[in-house]
């Protein structure tokens, strides 16, 4: 998970995030790390702060497991600002984003 360290997360936010998933979800996030660090790109480009996407990391994981092309699609469905503030206020609100 070190590659998480280009993006600004450290070593306690890459413990926090595997001691709070399941193995075989941190091994997959692994796995597909070139697609992760594409979703946290874009989450950031929008104004999803840092803080915000380890929360999802830690409680919503499967968010991850998406496309970037996936994410941004569902997205396009709300009005960008207000989903930006609504996530970082408190990052369970994804739940409330129907994905494709």
């Amino acid at each position: 998970m070190e590659f998480l360290k280009e993006h600004g997360f450290n070593d306690n936010d890459i413990k926090d995030i595997i001691d709070n998933n399941y193995p075989n979800y941190i091994e997959n996030i692994k796995l597909n790390h070139e697609n992760v660090l594409t979703i946290i790109d874009y989450l950031l480009g929008i104004g999803i702060e840092r803080e915000t996407i380890k929360e999802l990391f830690m409680y919503q994981i499967g968010l991850f497991f998406k496309t970037k092309e996936e994410i941004e699609s569902s997205f396009d469905e709300y009005e960008i600002e207000s989903i930006v503030k609504s996530l970082n206020y408190d990052a369970d609100n994804v739940e409330l984003i129907d994905f494709i």
